[in-house]
């Protein structure tokens, strides 16, 4: 049977520069995501007014995270950039908004989360991908519920309150699994391929 290269290995053979340090500071992004997910259901069920501060948290993570990405298409970690940033840039435009229009500011908000979701997304899509994490795919298919019915007004307090909740226990799960694995570790059954040699 082929001997197929380790993470590390393939990396070298790529010229790809990712040392140990990078995929640690990836994992933090994944850590500062469960914070955010976890202090924002907790206050959103108090009512708390705070509950901005987590969600930055939150969103600071899958930014960490996007940028310490490791994959072989280069596209698909622009696009994850791309969604998550423009997110982000709408959320802070739709606070100028506000003051002239919180009707719009609040749909701007809104959908500058369900981009930055995407971002997100990608991440969580990219371990269950990878390493067949059940909970990656979970978040992939309820990120959208977080979003949408809000968008539309159709979404309640009770129903924002056990979708935050479920994220909030899918990142802590979804956390436990991915710090429990080692540095650099290849995907499960080589699913992701080899990268191409760099020429020399």
């Amino acid at each position: 049977m082929e001997q197929w290269p380790t993470l590390e290995e393939q990396i070298e053979q790529a010229g790809i520069y990712y040392p140990r340090k990078y995929d640690i500071t990836y994992r933090v992004g994944y850590i500062l995501q469960s914070i955010g997910a976890l202090g924002f259901a907790i206050l959103y069920a108090l009512e708390s007014r705070l509950q901005t501060i987590p969600l930055i948290i939150f969103e600071s993570g899958i930014a960490l995270s996007s940028v310490f990405l490791l994959v072989w298409k280069a596209e698909i970690k622009r696009f994850i950039l791309r969604m998550t940033f423009v997110g982000i840039a709408l959320q802070i435009s739709s606070i100028f908004i506000n003051s002239i229009n919180g009707f719009y500011a609040e749909k701007m908000f809104l959908l500058g989360l369900g981009f930055a979701l995407v971002g997100g997304a990608g991440l969580v899509g990219k371990e269950a991908y990878c390493f067949r994490f059940n909970e990656g795919w979970l978040l992939l298919m309820i990120y959208p519920l977080a979003v949408i019915p809000n968008l539309f007004g159709f979404a309640s307090y009770s129903y924002n309150l056990i979708v935050s909740a479920v994220i909030a226990v899918l990142q802590i799960s979804f956390l436990r699994r991915k710090l429990s694995q080692p540095l650099l570790k290849k995907c499960e059954g080589n699913v992701c391929g080899l990268p191409e040699t760099k020429q020399r």
